[in-house]
């Protein structure tokens, strides 16, 4: 089995060691070798250009897809974001890879001061990352394919919130830890 992962700063493990990134959690728990394709400051519509070469070439038997924050940031919308997600889904199913979806974390909507995005209501934003989890979740019950729901877990136990770096969009390496916890006990990425 290998598997895939594709995303933006939070599947790259921006700011946290590389062994502490979700993607490489994940891989010790499950004891599997993933590629961790991770681009900070992707969008799901760079993400969706560079799936030939980041994801097909490799040919997975599993890929993990997750993305939106950057997109919900720049305003882009709702209905581009699924369509980009749809395309890839799509690029998963006629080369016989099993598309996993995992839904953007929340970001802090209280942060003082902005590192990014400083012209962006973080409040707004989080609004809106709250939608697209939603909008995912149903999206996969359609499709019938695996969607899981991290962001909603992570901001539903509150552990989120003391975990946040100072940007209030990055997260911590115990955020990383619980990201690859919630993916294991979904059981849609077994152990050998």
């Amino acid at each position: 089995m290998s598997i895939v992962c594709i995303g933006d700063s939070i599947t790259f493990g921006f700011r946290v060691r590389k062994t502490e990134s979700w993607v490489s959690v994940l891989s010790e728990k499950i004891r599997e070798k993933i590629i961790n394709k991770g681009i900070p400051g992707n969008t799901t519509g760079e993400m969706k250009e560079r799936f030939e070469k980041d994801v097909v070439e490799f040919k997975p038997s599993k890929v993990l897809i997750m993305g939106g924050t950057n997109d919900v940031f720049l305003n882009t919308s709702m209905n581009d974001i699924l369509e980009n997600i749809d395309m890839m889904v799509q690029m998963c199913e006629k080369n016989k890879f099993i598309p996993i979806v995992l839904t953007p974390l929340p970001v802090k909507d209280d942060i003082v001061e902005k590192t990014w995005f400083k012209d962006r209501d973080y409040r707004e934003v989080d609004q809106g990352l709250d939608k697209l989890r939603e909008l995912l979740v149903e999206y996969g019950k359609k499709k019938n394919i695996a969607v899981i729901d991290v962001g909603t877990i992570l901001a539903v136990n509150g552990k989120i919130k003391e975990y946040f770096l100072d940007d209030g969009i990055h997260v911590s390496k115990e955020i990383h830890n619980e990201i690859a916890k919630i993916i294991v006990n979904s059981n849609v990425v077994q152990y050998n």
